[in-house]
């Protein structure tokens, strides 16, 4: 008998001191306004690569363009074709 209230007065000192150990490895909840306010600033987040993935497309498109546009001004030109068996234009006899 004298073990047992041994042990009930042991185990009323212990766990006490056990309890706020356990409250203390759990974070603290987070509020509706603090969830809500990471929730705006992820949105935030991920418009702004949006809107840098865009420009970033828009800058390759103007890019090709460029190249497109610099290709037929100085591509080369084809020559007229010359007849053959046919006087040149311009020449008075052949």
């Amino acid at each position: 008998m004298r073990f047992m209230v041994a042990f009930a007065i042991a185990s009323s000192l212990i766990l006490p001191l056990a309890a706020p150990a356990d409250a203390q490895t759990r974070l603290p909840r987070v509020s509706p306004s603090e969830r809500a306010s990471k929730d705006i600033n992820r949105r935030i987040r991920q418009d702004q690569q949006l809107l840098n993935l865009e420009e970033r497309i828009r800058m390759d498109n103007n890019q090709i363009r460029q190249d497109i546009q610099r290709e037929r001004l100085f591509a080369p030109r084809p020559l007229p074709s010359i007849r053959s068996g046919a006087c040149p234009r311009g020449s008075i006899s052949c």
